[in-house]
C-alpha cells in the first residue's frame, strides 16, 4: 500500500511538472518586422499577465514605457547575476479569440539603446537568456493571479456579509412589528371581552324591561 501512495504521489508530482508552462522561440511583429522572441503560454488572462510583469519590474525598482503594443523596461538584468543590462520589450495578447483566459507573452531582448526596428529578422540576441526569464517569471504571475482571486472571494465574503447584515437587520425590524401587533392583538382581545361583557349587560337589561311590560 505504501508502495501505492509512493508510486501515486511521483506520478502526481511528474504530472504537475510536465503541466508547468516552458518558454519556446517564437516570432512576433514589431514595427512591421516578424523578430525573435520568447514565448511562453499561460492559462491566464492577458491584464492579469501584464500587471504581474509590472509589478514584477517595479519591485526591481524599473519602470515601464509603452511602445504600441509593447512594455519596455530598460536597463533590466535578466538574472541577478547577470552583469549586462538590457532593454526587455514585452507583448502580451490571447491566445485565441476562443481561449479567452490564456495568453501569449512575447519577450524580445533588446541591447542597452538598441533601435529594435532595425534589428535583422534572424538576430536572436540573448534568445535562450529570455526565455528562461519567462521560466522563472511564472511565479510571480501565478502568486500575483492568485492575490487576485482572493482579493474577488474577500470581496464576494465582504458582499455576502453585508447582505447578511441587512437581513439580519430586516429581521431584527419585523420581530419588533411583530412584537407590536401581538400587543395591540392581546389588547384587542382585552377590549373584545370588556365589550363582550358591556354587550352581555345590556341585553340582560332590555330581557328585564321586556319581561316587566309582559306582566303589565
Amino acid at each position: 500500500m505504501k508502495n501505492f501512495v509512493l508510486v501515486l504521489f511521483v506520478f502526481m508530482a511528474g504530472s504537475a511538472v510536465m503541466a508547468q508552462p516552458v518558454a519556446t522561440e517564437g516570432r512576433v511583429e514589431y514595427q512591421k518586422s516578424n523578430k525573435s522572441a520568447a514565448l511562453l503560454e499561460l492559462p491566464y488572462p492577458e491584464e492579469i499577465v501584464e500587471k504581474a510583469i509590472s509589478e514584477t519590474m517595479m519591485k526591481k525598482g524599473i519602470r515601464e514605457e509603452k511602445i504600441k503594443d509593447f512594455s519596455v523596461y530598460k536597463g533590466a538584468r535578466l538574472s541577478t547575476y547577470d552583469p549586462e543590462v538590457n532593454d526587455l520589450y514585452f507583448k502580451v495578447d490571447k491566445k485565441s479569440r476562443k481561449d479567452k483566459g490564456e495568453s501569449r507573452v512575447y519577450l524580445i531582448v533588446g541591447r542597452p539603446s538598441e533601435n529594435l526596428g532595425v534589428r535583422t529578422d534572424a538576430d536572436a540576441y540573448k534568445l535562450t537568456d529570455g526565455k528562461t526569464f519567462l521560466n522563472e517569471l511564472v511565479p510571480a504571475v501565478e502568486a500575483y493571479n492568485l492575490g487576485m482571486n482572493i482579493k474577488d472571494q474577500e470581496e464576494k465574503i465582504a458582499k455576502a456579509e453585508k447582505k447578511l447584515r441587512s437581513l439580519q437587520e430586516d429581521q431584527v425590524d419585523m420581530e419588533k412589528k411583530i412584537r407590536g401587533l401581538q400587543d395591540k392583538l392581546a389588547q384587542n382581545k382585552r377590549e373584545q371581552d370588556s365589550q363582550n361583557a358591556e354587550l352581555n349587560t345590556q341585553r340582560s337589561a332590555r330581557d328585564a324591561m321586556n319581561a316587566r311590560r309582559v306582566q303589565q
